[in-house]
């Protein structure tokens, strides 16, 4: 099976036979992702598999949702980092959604993985063009994902705050790939 990653749409994919087991992430693809990108919010992918399928939505089997957002410096992770950037808020691509359906979560797809590669690649580029952008951040929503995130490089931002903490990847890690 061959997969394709393609910008949401309403016509070609079904999004509300989408379940990653949270209800939060669920509800984002069926339920926001499409007016969002309409507002031009942010922007959401989805994995699908290419095989042909006539008169049928294409299952989504993950997806992944980008924007745009600040943080302040005194934020990032080490001192020795925020020193080198001014002091107002700092341009990142925010990874604010990422969700696999419960079905491709164990196997040999590894479509967690794939899909962080896939959207942190669409983050370098769009630095790229835009010149915009000096990290990659993600708000885990659970100890597993941000476990998750951490295992690929990403770093706890410093904030005084209960709840799961921001996460921080550097453009230039990215950019060594």
């Amino acid at each position: 099976m061959k997969l394709t990653l393609q910008v949401v749409q309403t016509s070609l994919h079904d999004r509300q036979g989408f379940d990653c087991g949270l209800p939060a992430v669920n509800q984002f693809l069926c339920e926001q992702a499409r007016r969002q990108m309409e507002q031009r919010i942010n922007r959401t992918w989805v994995m699908v598999s290419d095989a042909p399928m006539q008169g049928e939505l294409k299952p989504v089997m993950g997806y992944f949702t980008l924007t745009q957002c600040f943080i302040r410096r005194e934020h990032m992770p080490s001192l020795a980092m925020h020193k080198q950037f001014p002091r107002y808020p700092l341009p990142v691509i925010k990874l604010a959604w990422l969700g696999v359906a419960l079905a491709h979560q164990r196997g040999r797809l590894r479509l967690s993985e794939t899909l962080l590669v896939e959207a942190l690649l669409l983050a370098r580029q769009i630095v790229r063009l835009s010149g915009l952008g000096v990290a990659v951040t993600v708000n885990p929503l659970t100890q597993d994902s941000s476990a998750f995130f951490m295992r690929y490089g990403f770093e706890r931002m410093q904030q005084n705050t209960d709840e799961m903490p921001t996460l921080f990847l550097p453009m230039k890690t990215i950019e060594a790939w």
